[in-house]
């Protein structure tokens, strides 16, 4: 079953994402621009490129992995008080899924980092840095 939701949780940059509500760049602040979050999964450590930028007027959220090269979009990013969330939706052969990602201040560009899925029915920690 481990295997499986990690399985899940590498696949989700792979996922059609859903758009909501959308964060103004000023709003982002320093989470604007290039991260590398890495996450421990059942699995071990799994690298996350993510890019914070704007788009129209709105933050918008591309993401790769090696594993998943083709970047993805997420517009539903907003804030948490200090933090910043991207919240998407996908589907893992034939599993539909909700995802949530928090990044939380950890000093300069430097992030801690939650990945939950299913409302925290499976949930990855990490880091992340600034490039």
């Amino acid at each position: 079953m481990a295997r499986l939701i990690g399985t899940l949780a590498l696949a989700l940059v792979l996922s059609p994402l859903v758009a909501s509500a959308q964060l103004a760049p000023a709003d982002a602040g320093a989470f604007m621009g290039n991260w590398v979050l890495t996450l421990e999964s059942p699995q071990g450590a799994m690298e996350q490129n993510v890019v914070l930028k704007d788009e129209a007027g709105k933050v918008v959220a591309e993401m790769s992995s090696q594993m998943a090269p083709e970047t993805q979009k997420v517009t539903d990013v907003t804030r948490d008080k200090d933090n910043l969330v991207l919240k998407f939706a996908g589907n893992f052969q034939g599993n539909a899924f909700d995802a949530l990602i928090t990044m939380t201040p950890d000093g300069t560009d430097k992030v801690k980092v939650s990945f939950d899925i299913n409302g925290g029915q499976f949930s990855m920690n990490g880091t992340g840095v600034k490039k």
